[in-house]
């Protein structure tokens, strides 16, 4: 890392490194190399776009926490694992929760990307076993993480992935929130259904009530880090890439082999952008019902939405009604205060049987 008086700042070189990736990961070219060929290349994307693919995975991380789900047992298997955000995010946040996380696995086609990846979790957690895994040599029981991949696969690499993941107890899989990207998202939730019970970010089983809606889609926004806005070499970034490091949206999907109940009919999900008017302001609801609403709910009663988030605050996009006439409602900030709201092991995954099956 270049410093210039305790600084970081983007050389020449550093600068058209980045430039290059743009260039690469904005196009719609499906490459069969690599995108990084050297180490310090793997360095920049960690130091820049890990740390935006980091928030991202930490806000879906702390919606998990709040629906109190609990992984299942095994390794984790990062598959496009780039230098290993997905798997280091999870596993902070499995030490947090007190889940256990024994090895992780990795894979990608950058031999160099592997290799860094496994480097770094090692260093992070020294007793986690990190392994480069060979992708016909699978582990048997695996949770698996996909981070960024959509938009590089061509079909017979997502053919291989969807088949990996058929194999996985879990899978949390995060991706950019661009409308295209989260529409494929929404396709495949649609054929892992068969095999999944769909966790989050929809708290129902039906059908995804944007998968036929031309204009809306779903995604949402991770909480950036406040300091990064006073950080110039974050606003030397923001000048190269041409990116606003307000917004950093997101589609992500998290399924689970095991069965879960249904959520109580309270709780919904908001999807995309809170647009805010004189005196209201509305959003998609997403129901656990699998009902899909555009609600406006007036300021006077819902005090919490006449303020306009700050920068990189966090917001939870967990929330539950509190009252119709008029309407009400609050998001959720904590696992215990989604408890008043959930039914009693409504996210404990279980193997419900007879009429307390949830049916897809």
């Amino acid at each position: 890392m270049e410093k210039e008086k305790g600084q970081r700042v983007l050389t020449k070189k550093r600068k058209a490194i980045l430039e290059r990736l743009r260039a690469l990961f904005l196009s719609e070219i499906k490459l069969d190399q690599p995108y990084w060929e050297t180490k310090e290349e793997l360095a920049l994307y960690e130091e820049i776009f890990g740390q935006r693919i980091l928030w991202k995975w930490q806000s879906v991380l702390k919606e998990l926490s709040l629906l109190r789900w609990q992984p299942p047992e095994g390794a984790l298997l990062d598959w496009g694992c780039g230098t290993g955000v997905a798997a280091r995010s999870f596993c902070r946040w499995a030490l947090e929760k007190k889940f256990k996380v024994s090895s992780c696995f990795f894979w990608d086609r950058s031999p160099i990307a592997m290799e860094y990846a496994r480097t770094l979790l090692r260093k992070e957690f020294p007793r986690i076993q990190a392994r480069v895994v060979d992708r016909n040599r699978i582990p048997h029981k695996f949770i698996l993480l996909i981070s960024h991949l959509l938009g590089e696969l061509n079909d017979q690499g997502l053919e291989e992935l969807l088949e990996i993941a058929q194999r996985a107890s879990a899978i949390l899989w995060v991706e950019p929130g661009t409308k295209s990207i989260s529409k494929k998202l929404g396709k495949l939730r649609e054929s892992l259904k068969e095999k999944f019970w769909v966790v989050a970010p929809c708290l129902h089983q039906q059908k995804c009530g944007l998968s036929e809606d031309e204009k809306n889609w779903c995604h949402f926004f991770a909480s950036v880090p406040r300091e990064i806005f006073h950080d110039p070499f974050w606003g030397q970034t923001q000048a190269v890439m041409g990116i606003d490091l307000s917004s950093v949206a997101f589609s992500y999907l998290v399924m689970d082999s095991r069965q879960i109940r249904k959520p109580s009919a309270e709780l919904f999900r908001i999807v995309g952008t809170i647009r805010r008017f004189k005196g209201y302001s509305s959003f998609w609801c997403c129901q656990a019902t699998g009902e899909l609403c555009l609600r406006r709910y007036l300021h006077r009663h819902n005090a919490w939405l006449s303020q306009p988030l700050k920068k990189g605050k966090a917001f939870s996009t967990l929330a539950k009604n509190l009252g119709e006439d008029p309407p009400l409602c609050i998001p959720l900030q904590s696992p215990e205060e989604s408890l008043e709201s959930i039914k009693k092991g409504a996210f404990n995954p279980e193997r419900p049987s007879g009429e307390d099956r949830v049916q897809v």
